[in-house]
């Protein structure tokens, strides 16, 4: 019984086969870990929007004159809302925080707190972050309004 050798050009296939699905899947790791990071990142910044909104529409004043009722005053809500993420810790939550912006509506009644971050792609402070310095803008809004009721 003799033993066959096989061409020289089959050597070596399975090598670069084996390369290249270890770097797409390794592409495909570091892609869904960065999406798990926005969408984790994106979800504090939903919550602390939720969290200021309620907070400035707790700073509720009473109108006595023409219509008695409920307002609201855009000073002391933005205050209350700026005293909210400061309790919070929300620039140490979510470091990329930006633009926080507070508006009361028409109605008097109704806060409207939009927050924007910039979320890193990869975490600050490791190797890969000086290779990929991207990062994802991300917003949220939140609103809440205070009714009075008998």
């Amino acid at each position: 019984m003799t033993r066959q050798r096989r061409p020289a050009a089959e050597e070596g296939q399975t090598t670069v086969l084996t390369v290249g699905l270890s770097a797409v899947l390794i592409a495909l790791v570091l892609v869904l870990f960065a999406v798990t990071t926005v969408q984790i990142q994106a979800r504090k910044v939903q919550s602390l929007a939720d969290g200021a909104a309620l907070a400035g529409a707790e700073e509720l004043g009473f109108q006595l004159d023409a219509g008695p009722g409920v307002v609201l005053d855009p000073h002391a809500v933005q205050d209350s809302v700026t005293e909210h993420l400061a309790a919070v810790g929300a620039r140490s939550a979510v470091p990329g925080l930006g633009d926080v912006r507070t508006a009361v509506a028409a109605d008097g009644t109704t806060v409207d707190v939009r927050i924007e971050a910039r979320v890193p792609l990869v975490p600050t402070g490791g190797w890969l972050a000086g290779v990929i310095p991207v990062s994802v803008p991300v917003s949220a809004e939140g609103s809440s309004r205070t009714a009075l009721t008998r």
